[in-house]
């Protein structure tokens, strides 16, 4: 049976551009374990890593797109899988410092997936200075989000240091033929059509009310841009004002991380009436208003952060795609305490989230199957070519995004997982992204950005512990 990508997700491959490599992942810090020497290290991981590839199907399969991407994207096995093209060793040059580490991860991160190959790449990392062991692993979006990425792949780890075998591999028999090449989708829609000829009918008017959809949607962006009596406390997509921020990400790369305490965060948030997610908005709010007066660009109006939600049900956290729409955040920099910031954001977080996930709960889903593989394709090649990321008003200035963690302690091939930090994609007009994980007793920062556009990047870090000790100080002793 042909698997076809659902439309967000292929939308996250028909929309990709060279500087857009929207990729996902984390990048993970080990004990030292039983194992010294770093060869037998590797040796050990990599092996444990290629028995468990056929518990998580995506590992072996390729994406195969259609000439003109007349049709979605499928998954089929890739034959010709090869190993060591997707686990990979590394070594920091001495002393292997935590800005050497950061370098490394980003040239990582800068490279792009190739399409010819399953989409995802783990980089086994020796040399840090005190002799430890990292892993930086990166997966394509189209096959994850954050919530189904940290579940699936965490069945590369165990819950102890006692390494569990393998499941074993289920012979599974196809009935029928299977596609596995881009002419065999048009050679399969061509006997589709012949089969049954009405099927050109339905898809025209398919297109026709997909069309129609699309201007009433444009309609209503219009009614409600021009409208007197928008929700102060709920950003619109046309609130967000252009900055430095802002702009079509380059092909480089730049990342860093930060941890605090979970436990202190919490306590913060609860202390002045607010949630963790608050608190890492307002230290987001906080940190970028410091950022902005250094470059001389703080903004009149507010900076508006976009931040990805989960629609998924109950028990359907493991299931892979993407199961995701986004809300607005206002982040309130025009209030310079920390305080105030982070209840501003709370008081608004309480007014709007429930309308926010109500009303938006399916742009994600829809927006895609309404304009099909090849308006996205085409789109996204036209966007590229006139770079209108650089022109076009965006819809928010940055990304912020929050993804539950692991609630037990992990361990790779005997080796525990000591920190975890999360690692998101830069989309569109965003040249920043703050994705944060609590990880045991952390809350753990991963900070992506355009290399040129963001070269302090590293300032931003500092600036987001100093504010969330800023705010952690503020709560009353337990």
């Amino acid at each position: 049976m042909t698997h076809y990508l659902d439309p967000l997700d292929s939308a996250f491959l028909l929309l990709e551009t060279p500087g857009t490599s929207m990729n996902i992942g984390a990048v993970i810090e080990l004990e030292f374990g039983d194992l010294l020497d770093p060869e037998a290290r590797f040796d050990l991981i990599s092996s444990n890593i290629a028995a468990r590839v056929h518990e998580i199907p995506i590992f072996t399969k390729r994406i195969v797109r259609s000439p003109f991407d007349i049709t979605w994207p499928i998954l089929v096995e890739d034959k010709n899988f090869d190993f060591s093209k997707h686990v990979l060793r590394v070594a920091l040059p001495a002393p292997g410092t935590p800005d050497q580490f950061d370098a490394l991860v980003s040239q990582f991160l800068s490279q792009p997936l190739s399409q010819r190959r399953p989409l995802w790449q783990l980089l086994i990392i020796e040399g840090l200075e005190d002799g430890r062991a990292a892993v930086a692993l990166k997966v394509h979006h189209a096959l994850a989000d954050g919530v189904s990425g940290a579940e699936t792949f965490a069945n590369l780890f165990d819950i102890s240091p006692e390494v569990r075998a393998p499941a074993p591999k289920v012979v599974t028999s196809l009935e029928g033929s299977v596609i596995t090449s881009s002419w065999g989708l048009v050679r399969q829609g061509l006997q589709r059509l012949r089969n049954r000829p009405m099927l050109a009918v339905e898809n025209v008017r398919s297109w026709l009310t997909r069309i129609l959809e699309v201007v009433r949607a444009l309609v209503r962006f219009v009614v409600i841009r021009r409208s007197k009596s928008v929700t102060p406390d709920q950003p619109s997509i046309f609130q967000a004002r252009r900055s430095s921020l802002n702009g079509a990400p380059g092909v480089e790369k730049t990342y860093h991380r930060l941890r605090v305490s979970l436990v202190d965060a919490k306590r913060a948030a609860k202390s002045h009436g607010a949630s963790v997610t608050d608190f890492v908005m307002a230290t987001t709010g906080g940190a970028l208003r410091r950022l902005l007066v250094d470059r001389d660009d703080l903004p009149k109006k507010d900076i508006i952060a976009f931040a990805p939600i989960n629609v998924r049900g109950d028990g359907s956290t493991a299931e892979l795609g993407n199961q995701i729409s986004g809300m607005l955040v206002a982040l309130h920099i025009d209030i310079a305490d920390p305080v105030e910031r982070l209840r501003a954001i709370a008081s608004d977080s309480a007014k709007t989230v429930g309308f926010q996930r109500e009303h938006r709960a399916k742009i994600f889903q829809d927006v895609p199957r309404v304009l099909g593989p090849t308006v996205l394709s085409l789109g996204g090649k036209f966007i590229s070519a006139f770079s209108l990321f650089n022109r076009i008003p965006p819809m928010a200035n940055l990304m912020v995004s929050s993804v539950p963690g692991p609630p037990i302690p992990l361990w790779l091939s005997g080796h525990r997982v000591t920190s975890a930090a999360p690692v998101g994609p830069l989309l569109g007009t965003f040249s920043l992204n703050i994705t944060v994980l609590g990880f045991e007793e952390h809350l753990e920062f991963g900070l992506l950005g355009c290399a040129e556009q963001m070269p302090d990047l590293a300032t931003l870090r500092d600036y987001l512990y100093d504010e969330a000790r800023r705010l952690i100080a503020s709560a009353p002793p337990t």
